[in-house]
Formats: C-alpha cells, sequence, structure tokens
C-alpha cells in the first residue's frame, strides 16, 4: 500500500528496513520517549545524515537545550556540525521559551510575547528558517515545553495542527521530539502526526535497556515488534529481535 509514496533515508542504520525503506516524504513523525532514551539522538542523527549523505539541507530547533551544548554532544559521535553548518547545510535554532542570562531566567519575549497561542510563533520561526536555506528536513527538540503552556487542550491541537500542516504543505520531512513515559496520558502529538515511533529506556536485571517501536506510521507497511537500540560512538543502530543474543 506504500508503494506509491516518495521516501526519506532516515540515515539511522536498521531503521529503513522496518519501514518500508524510509520516512513518508513531506508528513511529520512524532519520536516520544522518557529521558535517556535516545530522543535527540535520533533527531540530530536524522538531519547529520540528510545534510552530509543525501544533500538535504536541515533545520534543528531547540526548544530545552543550549546549541553548544548540543553541537559539544555530537562531536562524541564524531559528527562535525559546524563543517555543516557553514556551508548552510544546517540550520541550528534556539527558540526556548525561557533562558538564562545573567544569572536570571527569564522569559524569551522576542520569540513569544506572551500569547497565548506560542505555536504561531513557532510556526512562522519554522518557515522562515526553512526559506533561509530551503531546508528539505526539519528536527523541532521538544515539543513538550509548549504543551505545558496550554490549560485548554483545544487551543493546543489546534496550535499543532496548524504547525504541522504549515510544515507538510511547505514540503519537508519533520520529526517532532515529544517526552512520554508509560504512565501518563497519550499526548495530543500522537493524534495530530502522520506517524509515532517509540523510544524506550527499561531496566532489565541490573542495566538500563533501550528499545524502539514504530506505534503508527501512515500508509507505511511497518514492523509492530519491539527493536532493541545501540547508541555507540557511531551514534545510534535499530537491531532485529531475533538477531540479538
Amino acid at each position: 500500500m506504500d508503494i506509491t509514496y516518495s521516501k526519506v533515508k532516515t540515515g539511522i542504520p536498521g531503521l529503513d528496513s522496518i519501514i518500508s525503506g524510509g520516512l513518508r516524504k513531506n508528513r511529520s513523525v512524532v519520536i516520544s520517549g522518557p529521558p535517556g532514551s535516545g530522543k535527540t539522538t535520533f533527531g540530530l542523527q536524522f538531519l547529520h545524515s540528510g545534510a552530509k549523505d543525501f544533500e538535504e539541507p536541515c533545520v534543528y530547533v531547540s526548544m530545552s537545550q543550549n546549541i553548544s551544548e548540543i553541537k559539544n554532544d555530537c562531536k562524541s559521535f564524531s559528527w562535525d556540525l559546524d563543517d555543516l553548518i557553514n556551508k548552510d547545510k544546517i540550520l541550528m535554532v534556539d527558540a526556548r521559551p525561557f533562558k538564562i542570562q545573567d544569572e536570571l531566567i527569564g522569559k524569551d519575549d522576542s520569540l513569544y510575547r506572551g500569547e497565548e497561542i506560542p505555536f504561531e510563533h513557532l510556526t512562522k520561526l519554522l518557515l522562515s528558517s526553512i526559506k533561509r536555506i530551503e531546508a528539505k528536513r526539519v528536527v523541532i527538540d521538544s515539543i513538550t515545553i509548549l504543551a505545558m503552556q496550554y490549560a485548554d487542550k483545544f487551543y493546543m491541537r489546534q496550535g499543532l495542527q496548524g504547525m504541522i500542516q504549515a510544515l507538510e504543505n511547505y514540503g519537508v520531512t519533520s520529526i517532532i521530539i515529544s517526552e512520554f513515559t508509560e504512565n501518563l496520558e497519550i499526548p495530543i502529538e500522537w493524534f495530530a502526526a502522520s506517524g509515532i515511533i517509540q523510544l524506550r529506556h527499561t531496566r532489565k536485571d541490573d542495566t538500563m535497556e533501550r528499545s524502539l517501536q514504530v506505534t503508527k506510521m501512515r500508509g507505511i507497511k511497518h514492523s509492530q515488534q519491539i527493536h532493541p537500540i545501540i547508541i555507540d560512538e557511531n551514534g545510534m543502530h535499530i537491531q532485529h529481535p531475533r538477531l540479538t543474543p
């Protein structure tokens, strides 16, 4: 059923083979999981591979972490983001609503200005960034911090769906990272996106193990198994369950 759709290679070893060759082009996929499950690594590897291996310029929007820290973390995988940034193949945007300046934490009014629907501001920022480098891939890390600002779920969903529709209409493939643990209610972004990939970080005996499951991938035949994840000096690798010891 998915043979008519154009696909986007993720650049994450082992993943494309379980989603019929790649993500559906120009669609948005939510990557959800608890702390330490590999969400940011997933997003950065998707961008790095797109810019370096597939000639697809990328935009990374950080909602929670300093850009310098993110680039330093990437050095552990030997990913030279600065080189790709200098070549206008990656654009990294610091869109944190709260930033530390002069030892004080204050709201960044230049982006949000206290509006009730901050998704409108994020969407404008995304589209201007996409136009700047003619981006084909986008990662938002993470959407949860915006969701926390909404008392009314209707407005949250309205803003989120408007952002996703704008990205898809503009012709980019997007990864939307969200924080989720099994004891929480299903996040609204799961209903709005075309796909859901869950990452898990669970205890097994005296160790913590990471795994991945494709929960939804609209229009694409995909594995429904839980796949072990390995993160090493080369980044993230998805394994086939039957091949693990």
